[in-house]
This record gives structure tokens, sequence and C-alpha cells, in this order.
């Protein structure tokens, strides 16, 4: 039988290598009154002494726990082991396989209160070439004395076998170095075999038919690759897996004991043994062993580093440098260098935003294209300083867009260009960026649909005549055209001639089911208190607040709003997640924004509307679609109109024909063919030539030279930013 295992214990498995199935098992023995035997290292005179030794307190497990990379002397631990039984202690010993069989031949008898624990394992250095190891990194790369050794750090690498960590003590301090895989020669030697020793190409005990120990314990392996599924539900990756395999009738006993105290599934072990090579062969000797033990065994260990440094060439100086770069100007790295895959659609969205709605309205848009079969990535212009977890788990970026040549570049990855709700065809507050949200990069050729285009105020009127052809120009190139307030496509009909559907905002395609996945995991508990969320506070509004704190005896929870979000995007209690379920779960929302209120509307819940002198209109729209009077509240004598009760089962009846009108209308601009007219065509041709002059007369000289970029404004005003950030947080 074999198993996937985790233990429910976190301040035991965070010191384990993988899953924590010894430690467990280690437990339930010393609750046993027992003895557990198994591999601890120590440091001496002249370097490490890794041996086997038995504990009988749990305070001690920590000295047996963690890989060791190298031989263990068992002494007299058998015999230790022996007399132990032969009081009738119960015995738990771990060891290698070959271990475990020396122990059972010395043993000549089976004992029922005797478990045994082998460990997949490949292969083992001995003792004299780790300390040769450590010697050359006290003399030549710490230089100082190393007074501990990691062989794994989940701290440092998670669950990996991504480096070791060297522990020293320098000027009364205790330091850590880390020594990544691809930079150690003890480890890569390691893995290759050329450091093993030679009586370990033939081993007798790899497989899993016949194991020597009651338990065999190994890393799950690949499981993230044949379970992943399991991954998403029942386990945690980074705190590591464990792969058990149960031998016999006693091991299924006593598994079955601490059952209660793992995450455990049974999987099929020929999923997994490809994985893991001990469960299927022997390490197989390098064809250079000979050269490397010579040189291990007959001289300094300093010429096989060199020697080792040699061979990886150039790539030692680029794992060292990738090794030693920060990881936020890894980042900004990615930005620029990974590549583009093809996919249907490219959306021009504010997911970027410091707005919670801006945010979900992005999100809604991207997961109704994923639900009618079409793939999406959002076209990446900004960089956030917030809400970037969730962002990262839900939403695809293109790469990093500075200039009009990286714009221009998407047209090889996607043939369909959408722009999404919020301000971004508003020419009030977007003039400088309206071109390039309406798509002027991409190619005719391309597909171009604006769903639930914002235009907040705007009345359609631009600064000169050149701009409005140019603003016309760029709408007539749409294919489909649709608002968010009703009275946008009369300002697109009247102002540009351009024909346009109102659907409303992206935030009401989807259904409840979508948000209540969103905020499973929210432990934060909204029940019974009044929700704050005002972009635009004032003392009115402070005022109506109190008004309903004082009259319902209720505590408020606040949200803050615009800039000062930037302070609180990453606190505990104000991501994305915990403002939509503190709408859903609150008794009350008081709110002057509009997202905020959609989404009050969609969980039918009780909510104050206080007047945003921003965009009025989006409400009075709202409102007007739905049939339900909601009074937009000045001050605090108006809330002598404020009726908390509208009629729901009206409004969720508008809200269901909105979401099925819109989904409609964005399927059929999804599927229907671009056919471009003569029209068209010569329309076309005039476009471009507004459309060079206008980029020449509106880019920034710093954004025409990215290599001035990322030179200059990256690595100083986006460290001036987040020292900006923390000082707000302060």
């Amino acid at each position: 039988m074999c198993y996937i295992i985790q233990s429910k214990d976190d301040n035991l498995i965070s010191k384990s290598s993988s899953g924590g199935m010894f430690a467990e098992l280690a437990k339930y023995v010393l609750s046993k009154n027992g003895v557990v035997f198994g591999c601890a290292m120590e440091r001496v005179q002249n370097g490490f002494e890794v041996k086997h030794i038995y504990i009988e307190k749990e305070e001690d497990l920590y000295k047996l726990q963690g890989s060791k990379y190298v031989q263990s002397n068992l002494g007299n631990t058998i015999k230790q082991a022996k007399e132990f039984l032969e009081q009738g202690r119960f015995v738990l010993f771990s060891g290698t396989p070959c271990q475990i069989a020396g122990l059972k031949t010395y043993l000549k008898k089976d004992y029922d209160i005797l478990l045994t624990v082998d460990l997949s394992c490949e292969g083992t250095p001995s003792i004299e070439t780790f300390n040769k190891y450590i010697k050359y990194l006290e003399e030549n790369v710490i230089k100082s004395k190393i007074i501990d050794f990691k062989f794994r750090s989940k701290k440092h690498f998670g669950w990996s076998t991504s480096g070791f960590i060297a522990i020293y003590k320098k000027n009364g301090k205790i330091k850590e170095k880390i020594l990544p895989q691809n930079l150690s020669s003890y480890f890569t030697y390691f893995l290759n075999g050329n450091i093993l020793q030679e009586r370990c190409f033939s081993c007798k005990y790899t497989g899993t038919k016949k194991r020597v120990g009651d338990i065999t314990i190994a890393d799950a392996w690949g499981v993230d690759k044949e379970y992943p599924e399991l991954l998403k539900t029942k386990f945690s990756k980074n705190k590591g897996v464990s792969l058990v395999l149960i031998n016999t009738s006693k091991g299924l006993s006593i598994f079955n004991e601490i059952n209660a105290n793992l995450i455990c599934k049974k999987i099929d072990v020929n999923k997994l043994r490809k994985y893991n090579h001990p469960l299927r062969h022997p390490s197989i000797k390098p064809a250079k062993y000979e050269y490397y033990q010579n040189i291990v065994k007959n001289q300094d260990y300093k010429n096989l580093d060199k020697i080792f440094k040699e061979e990886v060439g150039k790539k030692y100086y680029y794992y060292s440098l990738k090794n030693h770069t920060p990881k936020f100007i890894k980042n900004i790295i990615k930005l620029f260098m990974k590549r583009n895959k093809k996919v249907d659609c490219l959306l021009m969205t504010w997911f970027w935003n410091n707005n919670y709605g801006s945010i979900l309205a992005a999100y809604a848009l991207h997961k109704v294209v994923k639900k009618l079969g079409y793939t999406s990535k959002c076209i990446f212009n900004i960089i956030p300083l917030g809400y970037a977890k969730f962002f990262k788990k839900h939403f695809q970026l293109t790469n990093f867009c500075l200039n009009n040549k990286d714009f221009k570049n998407l047209n090889k990855i996607s043939n369909t260009f959408i722009v999404g709700s919020d301000n971004q065809i508003n020419y009030i507050c977007e003039r400088k960026n309206i071109s390039r949200n309406l798509f002027n990069f991409t190619d005719s050729s391309k597909k171009r649909i604006m769903i639930s285009g914002s235009i907040g105020s705007w009345d359609g009127s631009t600064n000169s005549d050149v701009e409005h052809n140019y603003v016309q120009h760029l709408l007539k190139r749409f294919d489909y055209l649709s608002t968010r307030e009703e009275y946008g496509k009369d300002v697109f009909k009247n102002v540009f001639c351009c024909d346009a559907d109102w659907i409303n905002d992206p935030v009401f395609y989807l259904e409840k089911e979508d948000y209540l996945n969103l905020i499973k995991g929210i432990k934060e508990n909204y029940s019974n208190k009044i929700m704050q969320y005002i972009l635009y506070p004032t003392k009115e509004t402070q005022s109506i607040v109190e008004h309903f704190k004082e009259k319902t005896n209720k505590e408020i929870i606040k949200f803050d709003g615009n800039e000062n979000v930037k302070c609180f995007s990453r606190h505990k209690g104000k991501l994305v997640e915990n403002w939509l379920s503190a709408i859903i779960n609150s008794d009350l929302i008081i709110t002057d924004s509009f997202h905020c209120v959609a989404f009050s509307l969609i969980f039918n819940k009780p909510f104050v509307c206080i007047k945003n002198t921003h965009a009025t209109v989006r409400f009075t729209s709202l409102f007007n679609r739905l049939g339900i009077d909601i009074p937009l509240i000045e001050s605090i004598e108006d809330l002598e109109r404020v009726s908390l009760d509208y009629d729901k089962k009206q409004v969720n009846d508008q809200l269901s024909n909105i979401r099925k009108f819109a989904l409609s209308k964005i399927e059929e601009a999804l599927s229907k063919p671009k056919v471009l007219t003569n029209e068209q065509i010569e329309q076309e041709k005039e476009f471009q030539k507004l459309n060079k002059k206008f980029i020449e007369n509106s880019t920034p000289w710093y954004k025409k030279n990215k290599l001035f970029y990322f030179g200059i404004i990256i690595p100083f005003v986006i460290p001036f930013l987040r020292l900006k950030r923390d000082l707000c947080r302060k």
C-alpha cells in the first residue's frame, strides 16, 4: 500500500524534510514510553560527526529530523536497540535500507515491539568527503567556523532540494550562508553520483516490492504533476509531502494508529516512483567516477571545487548572479524578459488599480471571457503597488509594455483586443492615455471590442477639433461598442456618430456563486456590523456614519478609499476578498462607491448611498435601469429620505436580464468574424496618418528609451515609491 501524507502539526512539519511522517511515528512510539533511534549530526573539533543516537523524550526529536546527505555511523546503537527490546521497551529504528537490514541480521528474530523505518536512499558520501567540504567552505567561502549545517531548509527553499544552509558565528552574531544547489560542488556531485560510495551502485534494497522496513518513507516528488488536484484541496506543497509505503501488517497497524494526525491519501505508487529513482533502481555509476574519487581521496577539496566551476563554466557565474539578486529586481527583470504566449483575447482593464471595485470589475470581465471559452491575458502596462496577491492569483499578464513598440508587439499574440469597464475611455481623466486605451497600436486586421466602457461625466467634448477627429477615428475602428452609463450611448451617437449598447458594469455579469467562491478563505467575521467604504470622505459623510453607529449600536468596519488604500493594501483584513466579504456579510453598507452599491444590490444588502460628486450619473443610470428609487444622500438632513428597503425581487429579475443581455452581446461580438469593408479600409489609411503624428507628439522622451527606463526609472523610482508606501503604513 502506498500513501502520500502530511502532518497536521505545523511545528513538527516545519523541522521535517518532507511531510513529517518520521516525526509522527516517533511521537507515537515515545508516547508509549518507547525509544527512537535515528541519525543525528553534531559539530566536533575536526568537522562534523554524523551518527545514530537514541532519544526518549519528544523535546529531543529535533535532533533526528531533517535529511543528512552523508553516511551515518551506527556505532553500538544496534546493540542498544536489542537491549531495549529485551527490556520490553517499544523501539523505532530508522535508517537507510542497508542499516535496517544490518539491524535485522544482528537481532536474528522479529519483535512485535520493534518498528523499522527505512528511507528511500540514492546513496551516501563518506563522512571524510563531507568534512573536507566543510573545511573548504570555512577556509575559502565563509572564512569562519561552521557551527551547524542544514542539508534542506523549508524556511529558505520551501519543500525542495535547492540548497544547503551553513550556520556560523561572526563578530558575536549567528549568521547563515545560503549555498544553492547549482553553486555547490558537494550537492551537485552527490546528486549525479560522483562522490557516492561505490557499494551504493549495487544496492539490493531499492525498488518497492522487497523493502526491508515495516514502513518506507520518501519524498513525494512529482505529486504536483500526477495529483495536482490534491495540492489544491488537501495538501500544501510548500509544507512538504511524504510518500509512504506500508510494507507489513505491523506497519499498517501503527499507521492506522496515527492516521488522525495526518492528512493522507492512498495513491498508485507507480505514478510517483518514476520521480524517485531509489524506488526503481540503484544510482547509476558515472563514467568518470574513478577520476572524481581519486581527487576526493587524494587531493585537497579545493581542487574538486575548481573542476566543478570549470565544468559549469559561464553557468556558474550566471547562477551566482541569479542567486544573489534581490527578489524584487528579479521580478522587474521578468517583466521585460518573459515570452508572450498567444491567446484569444487581450484585455485592457484596471486590474492594477488601488480600488477594490476596479479590480473586481477586471476580474469579472476576465472570468466571463473564460466562461465563454476564450483564453485571455491582461495588458500589463503599469506596475501595481498593492493587491499583488490578488492579480497574481487571478490574472494572466502580458509582457510589461512601456512604449509604443511594446504595444505594437501585442499584435503578434492575439487577434482580439477588449477594453473593459471603468474610466479608461473617460477623456477628462484619461486624456493622455485614451489613444492607447482605444487600441491605436492595433493592426487593421484585429478585432476591437469595448465592453461597458465608462465615460464618467464626459460629454464628448475635446480640447480641439483635431483631437475630436482622432477620438472619432479610434471609436469607429471598433467592431463592437457598449457603455456602462445609459447616456453614454447618446454621447457616442450624437458626438462621434457611433452606435453603442448599454450593458452596464461587468460585475453584474457573474453569478453570486462566483463571488462566494472568492471569499471562501476569509476568516474575519463581519456579521452584525456596519461596513463603511467612502471614496471621498468629508465631515458630512463622517456624521452620517456616526448617526447609524449610534442608532444601531453596531461596530463600524472601515475600508479606506482612493489614495489611502495604498497604505492598507497588504494589511490583514484589507484585501480585495475582505472588502467583498464585508459587503456580503455585514448588516448595513454606507458608501459613495458605485461598485460597492453594485455588490450590495447583487447580494440584496441594505445600503445608504452617499452622493459621489465625481459621477452621480452612474448611480441614477443604474437605479433607473433597475426600477428602484434610492436617494443620494448629501448631508445628515437627507437621512429622513432614506429607506433601507427596496424591491429585491425586482432587482434580482432586472440584474438577471442585464446579465443575459450582456453575455449574449459579448458572445456575439467575440464569435463574429472580422470583415473589413472598402469604406473601413479607406478610414484606416486616414487614421494611420493621424495616429503617426499623435504618437510623435505625445510620447514622453524617457519612454522612447527602454534602457533609460530600465536603468534609471525602475531602480530609483520604484524603491522610492515603496518607501513612501511603508511610511504611509506607519
